[in-house]
């Protein structure tokens, strides 16, 4: 009798700890992983440009990875926007300098998702902005609705220029 009683109270446990805690209301933490769901960590691999043999070949034998990260929104089907001073390899000379380059190096960039190599289809400069398209396994959600004018206390996404116009 003790063991059924036991058996029972276990089920009783297990299952109060599956439900949910507010019925009715999204807790913060799914509204925050609805939001992210559109969102990708973008890995960035920044290497000088127009190496030389010895170079292209120290690159590939150490292989460090990625020596930078950004974020990317997926506004359709494997099509990523971001910011296009994200993938110009365009750095402040204290930047080059903390990546280990000269100064005086210029600099292209790998962009890398999931580990697939993106490839910048189009940029827009003066905008900051540059459209990717990834491949390998893309995120299985619906590209979010753009309408051009939004109604009253409706959510807005926005991506800020940080330093402005600079």
């Amino acid at each position: 009798m003790e063991r059924k009683i036991g058996g029972l109270a276990l089920v009783v446990v297990s299952l109060s700890m599956l439900a949910p805690r507010c019925v009715g209301q999204n807790s913060t933490a799914e509204v925050v992983k609805q939001q992210g769901s559109y969102t990708l960590s973008l890995e960035l691999e920044f290497s000088k440009r127009n190496r030389n043999n010895l170079q292209r070949a120290m690159s590939i034998l150490l292989a460090l990875g990625p020596n930078g990260h950004a974020t990317g929104f997926l506004v359709g089907d494997g099509l990523v926007m971001t910011a296009y001073h994200v993938v110009s390899g365009e750095l402040s000379d204290p930047k080059k300098i903390a990546l280990g380059f000269s100064p005086k190096d210029q600099l292209q960039v790998k962009v890398f998702v999931n580990g697939c190599q993106a490839t910048v289809i189009r940029v827009d400069k003066e905008a900051d902005l540059a459209l990717l398209e990834i491949c390998g396994s893309r995120k299985q959600v619906k590209a979010p609705a753009f309408q051009a004018s939004p109604t009253k206390d409706e959510r807005l996404l926005l991506i800020a220029r940080p330093h402005g116009d600079k």
